[in-house]
């Protein structure tokens, strides 16, 4: 059953009042889970003591901002004490308890974040699907009907599934977005590279970024206050966005109305022009991506493909292979259809300040649902934003039957101090 999903506030109240109820609740819940849930969710975790001893001193500290708060981080990043095995199949290179922690994870214990557990990536988390042939699939919160989704989505389903308040994974193309989409979860993504590289295991690193998840609107606005500096007249402020419509043309009915009411509090512009502009540009970016995203995988993993190959998921051995056998023209095509992609962003945010798009075509897929084509959309809704490497945030809406989606605003990077503003407007929304 479905723990119910607290705020911030409601999550520090109690690690003031008793911290060891969350570190014991922790530890019931995770010995009530089914053997093939335990190994498709949760990678490793801390001692209860050292979980308890980070909680404790979250509180004590003065000014801190996520003082008590547990949160969950997909391993793909470091912590000192515990290995970071990225959901490999073979252990021989990943065993190790490592002497430090990535900057990610020190930032957040700066500010009173208390690591609660590492949650298990798809291999190496590069499907979006959500796929793990070694671990298990991660399950959907509302149960195996459904589709996880996403490298990180093992720690969307902690969020959604209530084990957390907020939880980290990287975003290379969807790891995060896509999962927080069939979840109905509040979430950011990070420039890439940003804590993306310090104790980070690179799936394709000049691609790479954080992002993290939240179930609450104003637990997102004070996770994004940890990364950023808002001015204190922030929301004072008129952002003005655009919805590619053009984006819209392929997804579900009830998809397209739930976005539509979402946009209704923002100061949206209507300019056919911009929208042809931007799908043009962008129609090469799935191709652009995955030429990228192979070449770089064949060059982290070519070594270790010639002694465990064996073990390696089928499909991400074919993209690791296909990434040593590109033309130079095929390389070169990619690398300009990412430039026209970034060149023409810059160009639209100088009259914007953000730009509006769907993440999947359907909301909540079923098992059922998935298929090469639906795979393809998803990639080409997404891959965009990670070539342009820019912000953006996660806006989920419901979509009717306990169903949900999400959309994506792409925030134009030199006015992030308008993210309280706009979710100030959005909050209409989710009244």
């Amino acid at each position: 059953m479905t723990a119910p999903k607290l705020t911030f506030q409601a999550w520090q109240a109690l690690a003031l009042e008793d911290p060891a109820k969350i570190a014991d609740g922790f530890f019931s819940r995770y010995e009530r889970l089914t053997p093939e849930s335990r190994k498709a969710l949760f990678a490793t975790h801390p001692e209860r003591s050292a979980i308890l001893q980070k909680i404790k001193a979250g509180c004590a500290a003065e000014k801190a901002a996520l003082g008590g708060l547990p949160y969950v981080l997909q391993d793909m990043f470091d912590i000192e004490g515990l290995p970071t095995r990225c959901g490999a199949a073979f252990k021989e290179p990943f065993e190790a308890l490592l002497d430090d922690s990535c900057l990610l994870a020190q930032t957040l214990g700066n500010h009173g974040a208390a690591l609660l557990a590492k949650s298990v990536p798809s291999e190496f988390g590069w499907d979006m699907k959500g796929h793990n042939p070694s671990f298990g699939d991660c399950p959907h919160a509302r149960g195996l009907r459904y589709v996880c989704g996403g490298g990180a989505g093992a720690s969307i389903h902690a969020v959604a599934d209530g084990w957390a308040p907020i939880a980290f994974g990287l975003d290379t193309c969807g790891g995060i977005r896509i999962p927080a989409a069939f979840h109905g979860l509040f979430g950011f993504r990070m420039e890439n590279n940003n804590y993306a590289r310090d104790g980070v295991f690179p799936l394709v690193p000049s691609l790479d970024a954080v992002g993290w998840v939240t179930a609450d609107i104003d637990d997102l606005l004070s996770s994004l206050e940890v990364f950023y500096r808002f001015p204190d007249d922030a929301t004072n402020l008129n952002p003005r966005g655009y919805l590619l419509k053009d984006s819209l043309q392929g997804i579900s009915p009830e998809s397209k109305a739930g976005l539509m009411q979402l946009t209704r509090p923002l100061d949206i512009d209507d300019e056919p022009a911009v929208s042809k502009m931007l799908a043009k540009r962008f129609q090469p970016a799935s191709r652009a991506f995955r030429v990228i995203q192979n070449r770089e995988l064949y060059s982290i993993h070519q070594h270790w493909v010639e002694e465990y190959r064996n073990y390696y998921d089928p499909h991400l051995l074919k993209r690791i292979e296909a990434g040593r056998s590109y033309s130079p023209a095929e390389s070169e095509e990619a690398a300009i259809a990412q430039q026209n992609i970034r060149a023409s962003l810059i160009g639209f945010f100088r009259d914007y300040d953000y730009l509006l798009m769907p993440i999947s075509p359907l909301a909540s897929p079923e098992k059922s649902e998935w298929d090469r084509t639906l795979e393809e959309e998803l990639l080409q809704l997404n891959a965009p934003l990670s070539l342009s490497f820019l912000p953006a945030l996660i806006l989920p809406y419901s979509c009717g039957g306990g169903k949900y989606n999400a959309a994506q605003m792409l925030v134009n990077p030199r006015k992030l101090q308008l993210l309280p503003r706009l979710l100030e407007q959005l909050r209409q929304s989710y009244a």
